[in-house]
Formats: structure tokens, C-alpha cells, sequence
């Protein structure tokens, strides 16, 4: 078997198409949170609070509750935090989410937020047995409540070596997974091409507070210190800036305050603008065609 390489081709950033902005904005920060479901079941996909002795447990009580508590609480206080922004606001939804938690998504509905596909539950991909069937699901389920998501973001940006060709032939437009430029790029697929748009594990709750275990304010403080940069370097060609927030990680009391720091740059730094996946995908296709 050949050795596995990234489905674009290498180019340096710089190097890469020259675009316009978008409605004159060129730094284009694209919001995504992620609402899951962490089924019971199953052992948790992260955790908070270890077990005593370092087991993995199920059912794990401690770690489900601080995720739920993120989605009965932690999900209006972020809402009223990203409000500003209107309807500028990307959600990956596990399709579960639907049938478990049906308030959430009257809250998205009624936020007016887009939606885009994150596999039906908070699991990997590998662990399931048929992947055209986990796909095919979760775009049903989504459909049926919010009509066709055109993008997928995976849970934990997971996939194996078929997944771009299966979005693909599932009608997906664009996927999240691919972390490798601060500008959409075009992947190829054995079924044609999908474009891969920018997210992030530097500007995301997840790797900052629960994996980097840094101080409070520190998402707030990159945030803020990305997009300094990244106003400067879109005087040369604009680019996208990606945000991963989690209801339970940012929701919380003491860090939706950095939500709010955040929301305020956005709104008021000039050629800044908040914009939702599907927006990136419009704006980057007019001027870069499909290979």
C-alpha cells in the first residue's frame, strides 16, 4: 500500500489564489459550535473528572452531566453571548441531538444559526462498521428537521480513507476536517472534489482549556491576538478564521465572559465580519472554481 498523503495538493499559503473580500470584509471569522450527544452508553469521548483509580466506566455520571449541564445551561448563556452576530453562526449537530434534546434545536432554529452535519453521536467514525450508513443517517435525520446541511465537520475531525468520497457522494458541498491553511482549499475525493474549508485546534475550547489545560481567559487572549494578526495579513489576501466552541467548555459562568470580549472585536473591527461555513464555501467557489 502507498503511503498515505493529504487529498490536496502541497502549496505554501502565501502562494495561494488572490481573492476579494466579501462584501468588504477580509477577515472572515467563521463561529462553530458543536452540539453533541455523549450517549450513556458508551464511555465518555472525553473527561472532565477521571474516575477513582483511572478506570473507564459506564455509565459515567460525572462526565455526562457536564455535558448535559453544558446544554441546559451552557447553551442559552453562550446564545445570548453570540447574539451580535445573528444568524453569522455555524453549529455542527450531531443528528441525535434532534430526538434526545428537542429544546436545543428549537433554540438553533429560532437563533436562525446554520447547521452542518457531525456525524449522528459524539464517536468516531472507526468505530462504527458501515460509514455510508452513519453518513446517510445523520444527513437524513438533519434534513428532516433543518433541510440539507451542505457541509460535515467530524466528531473529532476523525476519518477513515473513504470519508471525503462518501460526503461526497452523499451531496455534501464542503468538510471541516481538513486543518491545513487559513483559506478554503479543493480535496480530492475518488467520487470528485469537495472543498475542504479552514477549522481550528488552536482557536477551539477543547484543545485550550481540556487538553492545553490553560488559564482562564487564555481563548480570549489568542482569539483577540489572531485576529490582530490576521487584520494585518489580509491587507494581502483575506482569510478565514475559525472558532470551536463547546457549550459546556464556554457556557460555563466564569469563561462566557471571553465570548462576549470576543463577539465585541468582531463587531466592531473594521473588515472584520462574522460568516457563516456555507457563506466561506460561496464566497471561495465563485473565484476558485472546482479542479
Amino acid at each position: 500500500m502507498s503511503e498515505r498523503t493529504a487529498p490536496a495538493r502541497f502549496a505554501l499559503s502565501a502562494d495561494g489564489p488572490r481573492l476579494a473580500p466579501l462584501d468588504g470584509a477580509s477577515v472572515l471569522v467563521n463561529v462553530v459550535v458543536n452540539l453533541e450527544h455523549w450517549t450513556l452508553d458508551r464511555p465518555m469521548p472525553r473527561a472532565a473528572l477521571p474516575a477513582p483509580g483511572g478506570l473507564s466506566v459506564v455509565p459515567d455520571v460525572a462526565n455526562h452531566s457536564w455535558v448535559l449541564y453544558g446544554l441546559r445551561a451552557g447553551l442559552p448563556r453562550l446564545a445570548d453571548a453570540l447574539a451580535p452576530l445573528a444568524d453569522a453562526v455555524t453549529v455542527a449537530l450531531n443528528a441525535d441531538v434532534i430526538d434526545r434534546y428537542p429544546q436545543v434545536v428549537d433554540l438553533v432554529d429560532r437563533c436562525g444559526w446554520e447547521v452542518v452535519a457531525h456525524g449522528v453521536r459524539q464517536q468516531s467514525i472507526q468505530s462504527y462498521d458501515d460509514e455510508e450508513l452513519v453518513v446517510a443517517a445523520a444527513l437524513e435525520r438533519i434534513a428532516d428537521r433543518f433541510g440539507p446541511a451542505r457541509g460535515w465537520l467530524s466528531p473529532g475531525m476523525n476519518q477513515t480513507d473513504h470519508s471525503l468520497g462518501v460526503m461526497r457522494r452523499a451531496g455534501l458541498e464542503f468538510n471541516h476536517d481538513w486543518m491545513i491553511d487559513d483559506r478554503p482549499v479543493w480535496l480530492s475525493t475518488e467520487a470528485g472534489p469537495i472543498l475542504g474549508l479552514p477549522y481550528t485546534l488552536t482557536l477551539n475550547d477543547v484543545t485550550t482549556y481540556q487538553v492545553g489545560l490553560q488559564a482562564d481567559g487564555a481563548l480570549a487572549d489568542r482569539t483577540l491576538r489572531t485576529l490582530d494578526r490576521h487584520v494585518v495579513e489580509a491587507t494581502r489576501n483575506p482569510v478565514v478564521m475559525p472558532i470551536g466552541l463547546h457549550p459546556h467548555i464556554m457556557g460555563v459562568a466564569h469563561r462566557v465572559g471571553e465570548i462576549e470580549r470576543i463577539v465585541e472585536a468582531i463587531t466592531t473591527t473594521r473588515g472584520v465580519r462574522a460568516v457563516t461555513s456555507s457563506a466561506i464555501h460561496d464566497w471561495y467557489v465563485e473565484q476558485v472554481p472546482a479542479p
